[in-house]
């Protein structure tokens, strides 16, 4: 996991002469071989984080087997309304909705926290996790194999469940958010960030399309990647641009 310590705050930072794209670049070099200078509290962090991982193992077969056979109307309520906190489809959205706010109250943290949103969001959940579920090959729960059972580098369908994206997303974006926020608002906001994160990491297991190691690993992975890309000084992008394609839309900074 990446720890931020001390954080930098979107209040302080200036813009700088990297291109958007080149930074996202050296933020992706620099994420490769950041484990090899951690303190020992990142260690420390980072060894929490994998110790509940695998603590959670164990139960994470039982855990399916309750949801699967105790459902009721107000977990699946709460699951419904949460989980797409974690897709990427309702965060891009968000993250224009943030970029927007803060170009027409000229709010520089909302301009960054869209910015490092995406930044993070495309590290953790579009590269790191992705990569270890590949590794992993970890079947989905509704697949009903044995939760132990891991199929490291199958490349197949239905073999993307440790860990969670959904997860990831999730935990990343309230990282960030928290980040670029705190400096102005201090920590009202820092529950209620982690508290939505944390029921999209349940509805994820309600749901059975992980398992609770999976989110925990997922967890971890966000928030240490959303609060690292936070504290860089990044560049803020100038314009914003969406086009609709057949498939959805296509979303463009400019600098």
């Amino acid at each position: 996991m990446l720890w931020c310590n001390p954080y930098v705050y979107a209040d302080n930072n200036h813009q700088n002469s990297l291109p958007y794209h080149y930074q996202l670049w050296n933020d992706a070099k620099e994420l490769a071989y950041k484990p090899l200078h951690f303190s020992k509290a990142q260690w420390f962090l980072a060894g929490g984080v994998v110790a509940a991982t695998v603590l959670a193992l164990p139960y994470d077969g039982w855990i399916r087997e309750e949801y699967t056979e105790h459902k009721n109307d107000l977990n699946t309520d709460i699951s419904e309304h949460t989980t797409s906190f974690g897709d990427y489809r309702y965060q891009i959205p968000l993250h224009t909705y943030l970029w927007s706010l803060g170009t027409a109250f000229n709010y520089l943290p909302m301009k960054k926290a869209a910015a490092d949103g995406i930044e993070a969001s495309l590290l953790s959940a579009g590269l790191v996790t992705p990569l270890i579920t590949v590794i992993s090959g970890r079947a989905l729960p509704i697949h009903n194999e044995k939760p132990l059972k891991f199929h490291p580098f199958i490349f197949k369908s239905g073999h993307e469940s440790f860990p969670s994206g959904h997860t990831t997303e999730a935990f990343a974006m309230a990282a960030v958010l928290d980040a670029n926020f705190r400096q102005t608002f201090g920590y009202w906001h820092t529950p209620f960030l982690f508290a939505l994160s944390t029921a999209t990491a349940y509805s994820r297991v309600y749901d059975q399309k992980h398992y609770l190691s999976d989110v925990i690993l997922g967890a971890g992975i966000g928030t240490s990647i959303g609060y690292w890309v936070a504290g860089q000084n990044h560049n803020v992008p100038s314009y914003i641009f969406i086009w609709p394609t057949p498939n959805g839309f296509v979303l463009v900074w400019e600098f």
